[in-house]
């Protein structure tokens, strides 16, 4: 017999793949969900937090859970089946996320709007806050939201995508992250700082600034990671 939580999951899974909610729609609420299934606020929200991790839902802060595009999804599958059949395949991805970020931030600092310049500045402050803390998954929520808004503001889909998918994969599957680290640590510190001076060089619309910072980032990022890998 199936648990609550695996009940609310194959309500959602099947209302996600039928198209009842599509992409970027907001779900209903875990009170909505948990009247209308019978089950506890806490049952649905640890079923939405399973597909969060997943790559099929995505929380924004304040405002909800939304659904994720089904090709996302896909991506976010291909990246875990890779990484199942080629364990060392971690440090590959790394590297290869340092080239797609670096690119992105070029692109970004060149191409970004208003809009954009909203949504960094607020991302920024949200991933800044995040580590300020120790929570992992506010710090794992938030960083993917900066690293996505920088995405974004490339106005390329396929920069969005692939880099979604390739974040929900490091930070979800691999469970390699440098989330959770303490507030007054050393990593947290460069963290924050890092994040700040990558969204400043892209809102000023210093592009070989933005790249080299973003090239730095993903450096120091896979140091720490083979420092756990190894520790």
């Amino acid at each position: 017999m199936k648990s609550q939580v695996q009940q609310v999951i194959s309500h959602l899974e099947r209302a996600l793949l039928s198209g009842r909610y599509t992409p970027d729609q907001r779900i209903p609420s875990e009170r909505d969900l948990a009247t209308k299934l019978g089950v506890s606020r806490a049952t649905v929200r640890e079923a939405t937090t399973i597909l969060i991790s997943r790559g099929m839902l995505t929380r924004r802060r304040g405002d909800g859970t939304y659904a994720v595009d089904r090709a996302e999804h896909g991506m976010a599958q291909i990246w875990m089946d890779m990484t199942q059949q080629h364990p060392g395949l971690q440090a590959d991805l790394v590297e290869f996320r340092s080239m797609v970020e670096s690119r992105a931030a070029e692109l970004a600092a060149k191409r970004h709007d208003q809009q954009d310049r909203k949504r960094l500045t607020e991302a920024l402050a949200a991933v800044d806050a995040a580590y300020s803390g120790n929570q992992r998954e506010e710090q794992i929520r938030s960083d993917v939201e900066f690293h996505r808004a920088i995405a974004d503001a490339t106005h390329n889909p396929l920069f969005s995508t692939l880099m979604s998918s390739l974040l929900k994969l490091l930070h979800e599957h691999v469970q390699l992250s440098l989330a959770g680290v303490e507030p007054d640590s050393a990593t947290a510190q460069q963290l924050r700082q890092q994040h700040r001076a990558l969204a400043a060089a892209i809102l000023a619309r210093d592009v070989d600034h933005a790249r080299l910072l973003a090239g730095s980032h993903m450096q120091f990022v896979a140091t720490q990671l083979n420092a756990l890998a190894n520790g």
